[in-house]
């Protein structure tokens, strides 16, 4: 009896299960449709060839109240992304009132570029300052524009929130600087810059690490305190750059903090000793020192200005924590996990995708690397197709959880550096997206 109440549900149990199946495929095609009908309606276009800036406009509502915007990038080494982001800080800047350009780059180094602007070229600015993958001819158009506004004097002024130095601008510029005051202390700084760059490259065990800190340490400790026994005649170096002695010793302080906390797991690393806990990897430290950094721009070293953020999609998002699945495939915390919910409530955070096309390998500004295309299904590239624009934003912040906005709340697939796979609610992560159809690697200038 039980073998033929079998053999009569068996039939019945495949029919259901081929019923069913086809049921959550034309729901899931419904869904679609309904996805693409509102990014056809919603989606706003971005037309670079339109001097008047007329297709910017929607952003003077997107970012009522915001005094921080986030600029992301699903990879550094694109044409495109770079042009379109100069394009919106320039509109910002001129008619949204956003001063200060915060680059994922050194602290010290932008800084100390940007002060010393009026003696040097654009390009020159632009290498002494931020990253290389970021050295062509675009960002060079951006550094003509800084140059340009300062001396008009409506600045747009360089900052940077980044803990890595990889540059000799703070040393030669501060050197200085410092010389003018104490020949002597000039050269003690000169000489710990140098000793800092190669703490870690420069050692070959742990001990030889430690004891080389232990005496930059001392050091730097030495240059704060002469810092502040002479602040008025550092300051009077200096009368039209009235932050430039703050910024001076927040770098020295910043020496101590990455050598304290950054720098012992970067040596364990390089020897192969790595921590039992995630948070300790140096490259979460660094996102953890690089969100303190940007509060310390915003709380302290410029309290009453709004704030563009240049970086990655990865530092910038939200709450990696949060990630479905992110690239470390351990979701570890990022720079948005690091910040204080105020700061978080006063930003609008943009993550720039790119639906086709190649970018440049950042570990050495040469290798292409190639974007997947098509893109996976479902994926926030592949639905923004959907808006038939070259460019096109989309605003996530302002939109409520219905038919055609579901694809913002539901579990969806986006590409890290444009080829690795990354799942996430979309809501959660953005404020708003850029979509752009092709992107082409950059051309590093010399």
């Amino acid at each position: 009896m039980k073998r033929m109440i079998v053999k009569m549900a068996l039939p019945l149990l495949i029919v259901c299960l081929v019923f069913s199946s086809f049921s959550a495929s034309a729901r899931a095609v419904s869904e679609e449709k309904h996805w693409e009908r509102w990014i056809e309606r919603h989606a706003r276009p971005l037309d670079a060839s339109d001097a008047s800036n007329k297709d910017l406009r929607f952003l003077k509502k997107v970012l009522k109240g915001k005094r921080i915007v986030q600029l992301g990038e699903t990879t550094h080494g694109a044409g495109e992304i770079n042009a379109t982001k100069i394009r919106m800080i320039k509109y910002l800047h001129e008619e949204l009132g956003y001063d200060v350009l915060a680059f994922e780059s050194g602290f010290s180094d932008t800084n100390t570029s940007y002060l010393n602007m009026g003696q040097s070229t654009s390009k020159s600015t632009m290498k002494n300052s931020i990253y290389a993958v970021w050295h062509t001819e675009d960002v060079v158009e951006l550094f003509d524009y800084m140059k340009e506004q300062k001396e008009k004097g409506d600045p747009l002024i360089l900052t940077g929130f980044d803990i890595q130095s990889l540059k000799a601008s703070f040393n030669d510029n501060a050197n200085q600087w410092v010389k003018a005051v104490n020949p002597e202390k000039a050269e003690l700084l000169s000489q710990s810059e140098n000793d800092f760059s190669e703490l870690v490259t420069g050692s070959s065990t742990f001990e030889e690490f430690t004891q080389k800190k232990e005496v930059l340490v001392k050091n730097y400790g030495e240059l704060i305190q002469f810092a502040e026994t002479h602040a008025s005649k550092l300051k009077a170096q200096l009368p039209k750059e009235p932050k430039a002695y703050e910024m001076f010793m927040h770098s020295l302080q910043l020496r101590i903090d990455v050598m304290e906390t950054y720098m012992p797991q970067e040596m364990k690393q390089k020897l192969e000793d790595y921590p039992e806990k995630l948070e300790d990897l140096p490259f979460v430290l660094r996102d953890r020192m690089m969100a303190d950094q940007f509060q310390w721009i915003a709380d302290t070293l410029y309290p009453k200005k709004k704030i563009i953020v240049w970086g990655h999609n990865y530092h910038l998002r939200k709450q990696n924590t949060k990630m479905i699945k992110d690239m470390t495939q351990a979701n570890t915390p990022n720079m948005g996990d690091y910040l204080p919910e105020r700061l978080k409530k006063q930003t609008y955070t943009i993550g720039i995708y790119a639906y086709s096309g190649a970018s440049l390998d950042s570990s050495d500004n040469k290798t292409v690397t190639p974007v997947t295309s098509p893109p996976p299904t479902g994926s926030l590239e592949a639905l923004l197709k959907a808006a038939d624009h070259p460019a096109v934003f989309v605003d996530f912040l302002h939109t409520k959880n219905k038919k055609g906005t579901s694809w913002m709340y539901t579990p969806r697939t986006a590409l890290y550096w444009g080829f690795m796979e990354e799942q996430m609610i979309l809501k959660e992560q953005y404020d708003g997206v850029i979509w752009l159809e092709h992107i082409t690697p950059s051309v590093i200038i010399k």
